[in-house]
């Protein structure tokens, strides 16, 4: 009866998804999630009882997404508990978004959307890209030829574990991961040894040239980590982490967040296989969101300074550039460059920077 009660369709904004697995036996293993879709109930009380709520985060950009699944206007059921009045007073113009700068100056960031290679190879890591010999190797090529120009720590972010275990192992095969570790020693993130000490201890050692750190975004060390100083002189996104749609619990979020379109506003039905608008809306914001998380890690303080480069020609699609952070380009939109110009470019802000 409890299943039943909780699996009921009934229940608008909750849904329990059941997905089945195999044990390394060959046993089956059911996990049972309840998930809330709907937030706006939940945020409903803060809502009726506050005269202004202040939403405040140091990485909370794309936010769009945001507003519409907490105030009611955007949730048919959460609506029917105002008033007109209190309709009147969630009037989108009465949201208001504030971004203030970054602590540290703009000449302490060196941002850079890298769209071709070492050789001119195009750098675009889409999924079915990723099995590419030759965009994988040039990647390497590129994060090869940075480590002798950045001082210190480089921190390296993958979409998956499954790309990181697949372009370290194409690396080390084609001797690129050799001649890394020449300059400066490679770290992998592993769930069975405390990675970030050894790095943090190989970066501090007096003498050190740095190391080079392979992570993955939404892992361990992506949030929550301060690359601070010479931990993160650089910090390297390898392709755009968009979550799996393989996932049956983003399935679930993404459909409720089509369906909750207001009637006036809504956009027409999707085809069947494709991604309605808000619903694209939405996957943008989650991946956007965690690489935002992931590149802020290295700038920690005033003085500090690092580079920042994004190895995907996506990054400078208006669609997604739009969702950066505005501190990393002073509000102007990230121009692509090939990986010679770039290069040219990280070696001259480091140049120009004091010594830590």
């Amino acid at each position: 009866a409890f299943m039943g009660c909780i699996g009921s369709p009934d229940r608008t904004g909750a849904r329990l998804v059941v997905r089945t697995t195999r044990t390394a036996d060959g046993a089956a293993d059911v996990e049972l999630k309840y998930l809330l879709l709907d937030p706006s109930e939940a945020f409903g009380e803060i809502r009726k009882e506050a005269r202004a709520v202040v939403l405040a985060g140091g990485t909370m950009r794309p936010v769009d997404d945001m507003v519409r699944q907490l105030l009611p206007r955007f949730g048919r059921l959460a609506l029917a508990d105002c008033s007109g009045a209190q309709r009147a007073l969630l009037d989108p113009k009465r949201v208001q978004q504030f971004a203030w700068s970054h602590v540290v100056p703009q000449s302490h960031v060196c941002a850079l959307v890298v769209d071709r290679g070492p050789t001119g190879e195009p750098l675009r890591f889409a999924f079915q890209d990723q099995a590419n010999p030759a965009r994988i190797r040039e990647a390497g090529q590129a994060l090869a030829a940075l480590c002798n120009v950045v001082p210190g720590g480089v921190v390296v972010f993958f979409p998956s574990y499954a790309l990181l275990a697949k372009m370290q192992a194409a690396w080390a095969a084609a001797g690129i991961v050799q001649r890394i570790a020449r300059r400066k020693p490679v770290f992998s993130e592993a769930p069975d040894q405390d990675t970030l000490a050894l790095y943090t201890e190989q970066v501090r050692r007096p003498g050190s040239s740095g190391a080079v750190l392979l992570s993955v975004v939404g892992g361990r060390l992506s949030e929550g980590i301060n690359f601070s100083d010479d931990l993160g002189r650089a910090v390297v996104m390898v392709g755009v982490p968009y979550p799996s749609l393989a996932s049956p619990e983003l399935k679930e979020r993404l459909d409720y967040y089509e369906s909750i379109a207001a009637p006036e506003t809504a956009p027409p039905a999707p085809r069947a296989g494709q991604m309605g608008p808000r619903a694209r809306s939405l996957y943008d914001a989650l991946c956007m969101r965690a690489v935002n998380q992931s590149i802020g890690r290295a700038i920690r303080h005033r003085a500090d300074y690092a580079a920042i480069l994004l190895l995907d020609a996506r990054y400078a699609e208006p669609r997604i550039a739009s969702h950066l952070p505005t501190w990393i380009a002073g509000g102007h939109a990230l121009q692509s460059r090939p990986f010679g110009p770039a290069l040219a470019l990280v070696a001259a802000f480091f140049k120009q920077m004091p010594p830590a």
